[in-house]
């Protein structure tokens, strides 16, 4: 499944914080899915892992390791070209103050 969410800001640092709040509330879902018997359902969430305040970066000192995801680029998904064959809107942006069209993916088999 792919989720778009579109989102605008006056000041570019709110974003960081909108961005992990749509993060945890994509693993929530994703642990929905998991409850009604897919247990394979992995969600690559809209942005980097932004969980704790400050990052270890090493996998052994994670501090929530349940709840960190790689973003589909980390695993090699093309994104740009996938939302456009279904007809999303994707553009770089240029300024921080644009409207973002932001992705994530639910796989579940």
């Amino acid at each position: 499944m792919i989720f778009h969410i579109e989102k605008q800001f006056e000041d570019p640092e709110e974003r960081h914080k909108w961005l992990k709040t749509i993060n945890m509330k994509l693993l929530k879902l994703e642990n929905k899915v998991f409850l009604k018997g897919y247990v394979k359902a992995f969600m690559l969430p809209v942005d980097n892992c932004s969980i704790c305040e400050e990052c270890t970066s090493y996998l052994r000192d994670f501090n929530h390791p349940k709840q960190s995801r790689p973003t589909p680029e980390a695993l090699g998904v093309d994104l740009f070209s996938t939302v456009k064959q279904v007809g999303y809107p994707i553009k770089v942006l240029t300024e921080y103050t644009e409207v973002m069209n932001r992705y994530a993916l639910l796989m579940v088999r």
